[in-house]
């Protein structure tokens, strides 16, 4: 039996007769409990594949200042696999590794029947539902984030916004108060509103005619609101979203792998976004503004997703021309959609502190990212344009997808997973800087059968085979210098956070600058898509009262023990990160 499970509960109650005692009546009203120094507000902005390197190269100013008036851990790193979206945002609010939160990467095998569809069924994570999210966890019994602020500060609600329905609602799950992400694409553009957005045809005249809508879990009613000055027309939280209005990533190589569709990661600047419907992170800065000052939060999480889209377009840290940001097209690129972000970072910063100054006490403000980056300098995939998702998903038998099963979109492999394949043993295979599958016989003969044909995979340098509750190293290839010292130290801790049930039964680690799934990607246990930015401010901290750029380690899973520190509030529950001083 898991350590936590059965427990969740039992937690939360705890939760709600300890805090209480600590913050005393002012804590009814969401108040400042602590200190005068403590934080009674959390505001996490997530830059979604942002590398440190981006702060100093492009034009971040508000990034560089509270990196360089707060605690800065240089040295951060994920200290998990797999480094994945729909990993980290969990990872950050619950302080557990994967291996301990229910899911570890992009599949999801139900060994216990969790989700209705069969005992050992697969499941793609990043199609689950809200509900979904919510019934793991709960199995799994911990507490999150958003728990110990409802039991700090009742009446106060926890926040999380994003592009990404995967990002949003596995951080929200059961447990976060408001979760607000951009719909599916809806087609009407002919009705008025709220039955159809005819103003989001980018040419007026449905040539492009999808678009996007808030949605989620208690989505306030003014992010879904008419436009002000036509109650026929779609407000301003109503996006483009046409996969024919692409700025030319549909035509270009290598962004054809992967394009963009209107408006939903970039600002965009067709006639619908220079109506005031911008979207992509510009949105998700705009909502939270917005939320932040209507609703009574204890604690937000923005997750700004357009420097990961780009950077899986056009090869990360390898995208480097010169681009125009004021044109649609340069928006797609890196530069811009990380520079943008930022802008986006100053809006948000400046609503914090008028929040801070109407109600009292501070905000906590944590910049990360959920992972890092490489380029496909040795590529494995497939290059044919909307490749990207067949590349990184392979279900020869079928897949449970958003609650349907698939046998068709994930049946069309890269020939490069032909060892793999030859072997007749997959269930599932998922590949981008890692490789790592899911058998249908997981005997010990097979597991290891596998293990070795994953030795012959282009680019493998580490074969690992799953046994209990740890991985064993099967074998190796050749490395370079600085490959072998970063696997030396940290492969094995890395990949035994994915030893879990629902997990992979073999997993390859990849050279650095190597990948299977887009030109820019992560996933795997490289330095570089393990590096995160991590940063933690607040006027107390910028007034000198931190420790300052500090050197050590730092975890993902260190996030939400970190915070419950600095706020002054109680660890009540076992976690796999481990709290650091910020003053």
């Amino acid at each position: 039996m898991r350590r936590f499970r059965h427990r969740f509960l039992a937690a939360i109650a705890l939760l709600s007769l300890t805090l209480p005692l600590l913050a005393g009546g002012a804590a009814a009203q969401g108040s400042p409990s602590q200190g005068a120094d403590a934080p009674n507000r959390v505001a996490i902005i997530l830059f979604d594949q942002m590398l440190s390197k981006y702060a100093d190269q492009f034009d971040m100013p508000n990034f560089r200042r509270l990196r360089d008036d707060g605690a800065n851990f240089k040295n951060a790193y994920l200290g998990y696999m797999a480094s994945e979206t729909v990993i980290a945002h969990n990872v950050i609010v619950s302080g557990q590794h994967p291996n301990h939160m229910g899911w570890v990467d992009e599949a999801y095998r139900d060994a216990g029947n969790l989700l209705g569809k069969g005992a050992g069924a697969i499941h793609i994570t990043g199609d689950l539902s809200l509900a979904d999210f919510g019934t793991i966890v709960n199995h799994e019994g911990y507490p999150k984030l958003a728990d110990y602020l409802h039991a700090a500060y009742p009446g106060t609600k926890f926040i999380t916004v994003g592009e990404k329905s995967y990002a949003v609602e596995s951080a929200t799950a059961s447990s976060g108060d408001i979760a607000v992400r951009l719909s599916s694409r809806r087609t009407n553009v002919t009705s008025d509103y709220p039955t159809g957005c005819r103003n989001l045809s980018t040419d007026g005249a449905g040539m492009f005619p999808r678009w996007r809508e808030p949605v989620g879990k208690n989505v306030p009613a003014y992010l879904r609101l008419p436009d002000a000055a036509d109650p026929a027309l779609c407000g301003r939280f109503f996006i483009n979203s046409d996969s024919n209005n692409d700025y030319g990533t549909r035509a270009a190589f290598p962004s054809w792998i992967y394009p963009e569709d209107g408006n939903r990661f970039i600002p965009g600047t067709d006639a619908s976004a220079q109506a005031g419907h911008l979207g992509g992170d510009t949105w998700v800065a705009d909502a939270a503004i917005a939320m932040m000052e209507h609703e009574n939060w204890s604690g937000i999480f923005l997750t700004l997703g357009a420097i990961d889209k780009t950077a899986h377009m056009w090869g990360a840290d390898a995208d480097t021309a010169p681009q125009n940001c004021s044109t649609g097209s340069g928006q797609t690129h890196v530069r811009c959609a990380t520079e943008n972000a930022d802008v986006q970072l100053g809006k948000v910063l400046a609503q914090i502190a008028e929040v801070d100054a109407d109600r009292g006490g501070e905000t906590l403000v944590v910049l990360t990212a959920d992972h890092g980056a490489t380029y496909g300098q040795s590529f494995y995939g497939k290059v044919t344009a909307g490749a990207s998702d067949s590349n990184w998903y392979y279900a020869p038998n079928g897949v449970w997808d958003g609650g349907a099963f698939d046998t068709a979109l994930y049946n069309s492999p890269s020939p490069a997973l032909a060892p793999l394949i030859a072997t007749g043993n997959l269930q599932f295979s998922y590949q981008s800087t890692a490789i790592e599958s899911w058998l249908v016989d997981r005997s010990p003969a097979k597991v290891q059968e596998a293990a070795a044909a994953m030795m012959t995979m282009p680019g493998v340098i580490a074969s690992y085979w799953y046994d209990g509750d740890q991985f064993r190293l099967y074998g190796t290839n050749k490395m370079t210098k600085t490959e072998k010292e970063w696997w030396k130290d940290h492969g094995q801790e890395i990949v035994d956070t994915m030893a879990a049930p629902n997990g992979p039964d073999v997993v390859g680690l990849l050279h650095d600058r190597t990948s299977y799934g887009a030109y820019g990607d992560h996933g795997g246990a490289q330095e570089s898509v393990q590096r995160v930015p991590m940063v933690f401010w607040s006027p107390s901290l910028a007034a000198g009262s931190f420790i300052g750029t500090l050197g050590g380690p730092f975890h993902t899973a260190d996030v939400m023990p970190t915070i419950l520190n600095a706020m002054d509030i109680p660890l009540t529950a076992p976690v796999d990160g481990e709290a650091r001083v910020l003053r």
